[in-house]
């Protein structure tokens, strides 16, 4: 496998990454403009110097309840297919080259339609880190609500 230089960050106890190529902003968390009648994993949406950013709630995306503390949160505004969107997560803890031996491939047992936005699991330094594929994230749903919200 190549290395790959992912933005970490932590949901809980947990760390995932993002290709940082995908990466536009790391920014620090803002309030959001809720939109009615949206899906529960679709926040709302940021003005993000002139940009219309819908918020993705990834924490209810992957069945974890809202964070207490919003102190350290962030928002990670990322490319996925044609458009940007942000992820509220609880911190980003480093971006770092991650070698290609310490890349793996995802455990078929844990492989599924639903599981589909899980690239790659890196480990590093003995901890596991969540490589996600930023295209597979979005359900179609999610994906068609978003780009109807930025169109309007």
């Amino acid at each position: 496998m190549q290395a790959i230089k992912p933005v970490v960050f932590k949901l809980n106890d947990e760390e995932y990454g993002v290709d940082i190529n995908k990466v536009h902003a790391i920014e620090n968390i803002q309030d959001v403009t809720r939109i009615p009648n949206t899906l529960s994993c679709i926040k709302g949406i940021l003005n993000l110097r002139g940009d219309i950013i819908p918020v993705y709630d990834i924490r209810k995306r992957f069945g974890l309840e809202p964070v207490k503390d919003r102190n350290l949160a962030k928002l990670i505004v990322i490319k996925t297919k044609d458009m940007n969107i942000a992820l509220e997560v609880d911190s980003v803890a480093e971006i770092d080259n991650i070698e290609d031996e310490d890349i793996h491939n995802v455990p078929s047992i844990v492989r599924s339609k639903d599981t589909a936005y899980i690239d790659k699991i890196a480990n590093v330094d003995g901890h596991l880190i969540v490589i996600l594929n930023l295209d597979e994230l979005l359900t179609e749903q999610e994906y068609v609500e978003a780009t109807k919200i930025i169109e309007e």
